[in-house]
């Protein structure tokens, strides 16, 4: 049997071959009779668009951006790396996508950022931003501009993008308190907790999360003041090696990245009683860390996954196509000293 084509469409439906388009693609100006008239078409025929064809007539492609914080931390790296090969992948389908950065936790930088997006060139915009009424209102305006938008990694509140493409931080919070609780042999004291910046919505879900286990579960461990690295390893390091003079906490909980500095100071640390130590993301500092008994535990999230999830949910949304909120969602995976290869 014949694959049924836009002409049989148009045929049963008995409208216009351009009528066709314009509601296929969801481009407006059409009665909603006619609408109607072409989705039973659509059905009694079972046409299936050809995406290869609807891609050669898009024209310039797919257009996509990345804006992702400034900076070499090593998950950024890894993020960098893997919208590379993703853009190899589907490059034969046209897709074009440029990589760019604004200042790391710097809510003017991300407005500037964001302000150089061109509507006209961009379909879609996969941004890891700081979560204010600021950046908001900037990805508002390009979203009324018709550029789709990915919060990548770190959400920010739901009337500001398309769709969330990343794990469920509060869970990982949950999930941190839960090992820092049983992993304490006595689960009495101070723990440290150091994060990027609480302006980043992943940074305060999982803090979020963390502290209502310890209250709800772990009574005896208390959160000193929760102190900002903004992801600087030197920065992180000093920080670390102060409390642990001062304070000796039994935990410390790394919500962020900038994980060399922790490992150095752990590593440089006087102490008999090493902090149980929980960190995020797989990354050379943090296998470091787990190989050499610095690092208990780490939660990763996989940076391939999400960023092949955000082409293709990009691609989809360029296509007019829906996309449901569950598709976003990536796992989290856990990590100890015996799993490394």
């Amino acid at each position: 049997m014949a694959r049924a084509t836009i002409h049989d469409v148009a045929r049963t439906a008995q409208v216009s071959l351009a009528t066709v388009d314009r509601v296929l693609n969801n481009r407006g100006g059409v009665a909603a009779k006619s609408v109607k008239k072409v989705h039973d078409a659509v059905v009694r025929t079972g046409y299936v668009k050809d995406q290869f064809a609807a891609n050669l007539s898009r024209g310039n492609g797919y257009r996509f951006v990345f804006l992702l914080p400034a900076g070499q931390s090593a998950f950024v790296r890894k993020l960098i790396a893997e919208i590379a090969r993703e853009s190899d992948l589907n490059r034969k389908d046209r897709v074009h996508i440029d990589i760019r950065s604004s200042k790391t936790f710097d809510p003017v930088s991300q407005v500037a950022s964001l302000r150089q997006i061109d509507p006209e060139t961009t379909d879609c915009a996969a941004v890891i931003v700081s979560d204010v009424p600021q950046v908001r209102a900037e990805l508002t305006r390009l979203r009324a501009a018709g550029v789709r938008i990915v919060s990548l990694v770190a959400d920010v509140q739901a009337e500001a993008r398309d769709i969330y493409v990343g794990p469920n931080n509060e869970v990982a919070g949950r999930m941190a308190g839960q090992f820092m609780g049983r992993l304490i042999r006595e689960p009495v004291g101070s723990v440290l907790v150091i994060a990027g910046s609480l302006a980043a919505r992943d940074h305060a879900q999982r803090l979020l999360g963390f502290r209502q286990v310890l209250q709800n579960d772990f009574a005896g461990l208390t959160l000193l003041p929760v102190v900002e690295g903004f992801d600087d390893a030197a920065r992180i390091a000093d920080l670390v090696a102060r409390t642990l003079d001062a304070m000796s906490p039994v935990g410390i909980y790394a919500i962020g990245a900038g994980n060399a500095g922790l490992v150095a100071a752990l590593r440089r640390a006087n102490s008999a009683f090493r902090p149980v130590t929980i960190a995020h993301e797989s990354t050379d500092a943090t296998r470091e860390g787990l190989r050499d008994g610095l690092i208990d535990l780490v939660i990763d999230q996989d940076p391939g996954r999400a960023v092949t999830r955000a082409v293709r949910l990009m691609r989809d949304m360029a296509d007019k196509q829906t996309v449901p909120p569950a598709r976003g969602e990536i796992p989290l995976s856990i990590i100890i000293k015996e799993s490394l290869s």
